[in-house]
């Protein structure tokens, strides 16, 4: 009997010392696992962009990278300053970051200026091949990868002429050489040719500069509307919504914040879910895949917002079937 509980006591203690070792070793490893860290360069200050990072961080939880357990960021804001933007990529440089996120065409250009090697993925960019930010949507031939909030110049014009039958002038009012609104006005141009509509084209540098060539021709104009780039994000949006209730002329946008603010229409990008699908891209990329070797894609969840507010202050009636395709209708008291 002495014989058995001695061998039970020395199974017993083989297995407590075996348990200890494991529990030892796995601490170990948890102790050294390695925080990843993801500079992102927001490049100004929106209430969509804080929206887009959400859905970012977002889709790499659903990754299992969780803040502050094995990832942290570090989340600047140049307010639009290529200068500051420089510094900023810089200083990821210098803190050798894991992967940069980056947001807009100017902001991400400069990013991919200055970064050969860190992957960088990018988001609130509607034309990146045509910027020169990728090769191609199948295989961007570098380091970045990103999504679109790219929305067919089709479905926005077919916003307008529902509210707005006879249009035959339409402003498009947009940042000077900005890639992404220099093309957007490129495209809407042509397509609107073939309607027989003529666009007038309001290349502006600040928001003075909007006020200024805005009053030159908005009583010729049947309809504003103002593009998806950093000047209207940054001011110009709510300079266009004022000047179209002045003169009684209705906007149409591509920016959610835009309807909410007070334009008339937008068939907008759901910058959320955009973030969403690069923060899925982040952590495939975290977890070994190169960028080069993703899709970049838009997410297809645009929808349609009207503000009645504002239609009520125009004295425009929004049709039953415009306001039945409507995902988000403005109206308070």
């Amino acid at each position: 009997m002495s014989g058995n509980k001695k061998n039970i006591t020395v199974i017993i203690v083989i297995i407590v010392g075996v348990a200890l070792l494991v529990t030892f070793f796995a601490l170990r490893v948890y102790a050294k696992e390695r925080i990843v860290t993801i500079g992102i360069a927001r490049w100004v200050s929106n209430p969509e962009y804080d929206r887009n990072i959400q859905g970012f961080k977002s889709g790499l939880v659903d990754a299992g990278f969780i803040e502050g357990v094995n990832i942290r960021y570090i989340i600047e804001n140049p307010e639009a300053d290529k200068a500051v933007q420089r510094n900023i990529i810089q200083s990821f440089i210098d803190k050798k970051v894991d992967l940069v996120y980056s947001l807009t065409t100017p902001g991400t250009l400069i990013a991919k200026e200055m970064i050969t090697d860190t992957p960088i993925v990018f988001s609130i960019v509607t034309y990146p091949v045509e910027a020169g930010i990728i090769e191609s949507t199948e295989s961007s031939g570098n380091n970045l990868v990103g999504t679109r909030n790219y929305i067919s110049v089709s479905r926005q014009f077919n916003q307008i002429t529902r509210v707005v039958e006879n249009a035959k002038n339409i402003a498009f009012i947009h940042r000077k050489d900005e890639p992404n609104s220099v093309i957007q006005e490129e495209e809407f141009g042509d397509y609107l040719k073939k309607q027989g509509i003529e666009i007038y084209d309001v290349a502006a540098v600040t928001l003075d500069d909007i006020r200024s060539r805005l009053s030159h021709l908005i009583n010729e104009m049947d309809a504003l509307y103002a593009a998806c780039d950093t000047l209207i994000q940054s001011g110009g949006e709510e300079l266009v919504i004022q000047i179209s209730k002045i003169y009684g002329k209705p906007s149409f946008t591509c920016n959610k914040d835009g309807v909410l603010k007070g334009a008339l229409i937008g068939n907008v990008a759901d910058f959320y879910n955009i973030g969403k699908l690069s923060g899925d891209k982040a952590a495939l990329i975290l977890r070994g895949a190169k960028p080069s070797q993703l899709f970049t894609d838009s997410h297809r969840g645009d929808y349609l917002m009207v503000n009645l507010n504002t239609a009520a202050e125009l004295g425009i009636d929004i049709t039953k079937d415009v306001l039945n395709d409507a995902k988000e209708i403005i109206l308070h008291d």
